[in-house]
């Protein structure tokens, strides 16, 4: 028996139709991300499915369970929801908000129990949060806060976990961060998680399942390669996207840039930046002057670059000051070149410390066709720090990229 089922679910707003004979089957531990344009209704199937809005046809059922018939109390301890929009008491702890998600279990005035701080202690220490129990809620950073609305709802031990663009607002480290959890707790607790999400490649990647909507209805169910072509994405959103596989073996789309909007017609527009020590402060400020979408990574807090990129706007992948980049890190650096349509590896020392970058890169060249551009102003052998690795590494990727043996060359061509 499927866990959730969703039959015929049909949903209007005084005479307009959001949804229409939405049909769906869920099984336990599974990851599903729901997928359409803006209207669609995304989040109104979230509202449903949590009963916070009444469909005016169809029926859902939890383990064969019409949560109609349900008592408030019963469908929370079935269906946890975390929303799009939360306004939080910034003057309560962590340990405090987390609790709340136990109300479903108490009667009124019935203080928490062992059992209940046990399984908030639980919760807490799934989504890595235990260290910041004492810690205020206005103290958190959105990626801290939104772990915890995570563990609040898994305090109510759900069966079904709902998230309305759980990732909107966080930069690309808090994103892979929340995701990868998601993930994790989907298959750990074995329960289905459903967000509904805007980043198609992010939902590619942690995915199990997507869910298209076009217009209140569904359009295509299935894994992110059933789901994820260029027919169903030009029928569904109006755009042409390129469709490749990325590392993970998952599908990941690019945007061409409308060549209108160019001084001259460009082979590409997103650029992943790979520098460091402030030797990619004058690329990026280049770069994104001339309009292309950047981003850069791997970037210790506090380098030279990461501030610039910071003051730019530009998305980066950031590890602590004085670490060496980190596995999870290198995966999202990797990540942020697929995506891009073009690398550029500036002219920057190597070390132990960022010797990843350079491991990434090299096998994100030699593994595709991925666009490279080296800014080689100093010899490697100057720049290398590991013995010779980085020196090896670095002319596996000369054999791929084209080469600039100055700053003036990078501009006259870009």
């Amino acid at each position: 028996m499927s866990e959730l089922e969703v039959k015929n679910l049909a949903y209007s707003y005084k005479k307009r139709k959001v949804l229409e004979d939405i049909c769906l089957e869920i099984s336990a531990g599974q990851f599903i991300g729901i997928l359409g344009p803006n209207g669609s209704g995304k989040t109104t199937l979230l509202n449903n499915i949590n009963r916070w809005l009444k469909p005016q046809k169809g029926m859902i059922f939890i383990e064969g369970q019409n949560i109609e018939h349900m008592s408030t109390k019963i469908l929370a301890q079935n269906v946890a929801t975390v929303p799009q929009e939360t306004s939080l008491d910034l003057g309560f702890t962590v340990e405090e908000v987390v609790m709340m998600g136990r109300n479903p279990y108490l009667r009124t005035f019935e203080r928490e129990s062992s059992e209940d701080l046990a399984v908030v202690e639980s919760c807490m220490k799934s989504v890595g949060i235990w260290e910041l129990k004492d810690r205020l809620i206005g103290e958190l950073s959105g990626g801290e806060k939104q772990r915890v609305l995570i563990a609040r709802a898994l305090a109510q031990q759900p069966k079904v976990l709902l998230l309305d663009e759980p990732i909107s607002h966080l930069d690309i480290n808090y994103k892979w961060e929340i995701l990868e959890l998601l993930r994790k707790l989907s298959r750990n607790l074995e329960i289905i998680v459903i967000a509904a999400l805007h980043d198609i490649n992010l939902a590619s990647i942690f995915c199990d399942k997507l869910v298209l909507l076009k217009n209140g209805k569904i359009f295509k169910v299935g894994s992110p390669h059933e789901v994820l072509t260029e027919e169903n994405l030009k029928e569904v959103f109006n755009v042409n996207l390129k469709i490749r596989t990325g590392s993970y073996g998952r599908p990941i789309i690019t945007f061409p840039q409308p060549v209108e909007k160019l001084q001259k017609a460009r082979e590409f527009n997103g650029i992943h930046v790979v520098c460091g020590g402030g030797a990619g402060e004058k690329v990026l400020h280049y770069l994104q002057g001339k309009g292309y979408k950047i981003s850069a990574g791997v970037l210790n807090v506090g380098d030279t670059d990461w501030k610039a990129a910071k003051e730019l706007g530009i998305d980066v992948v950031e590890d602590p000051p004085f670490s060496p980049i980190s596995e999870e890190k290198a995966k999202v650096n990797r990540y942020c070149i697929d995506k891009a349509d073009a690398v550029v590896l500036c002219n920057i020392p190597f070390g132990y410390g960022n010797l990843k970058n350079l491991i990434t890169l090299k096998d994100a060249v030699l593994e595709g066709n991925k666009k490279t551009f080296v800014l080689d102003e100093t010899p490697i052998e100057q720049r290398d720090y590991t013995n010779g690795l980085a020196e090896k590494i670095y002319r596996q990727i000369l054999t791929k990229a084209v080469i600039f043996r100055s700053f003036d060359e990078l501009l006259d061509f870009f």
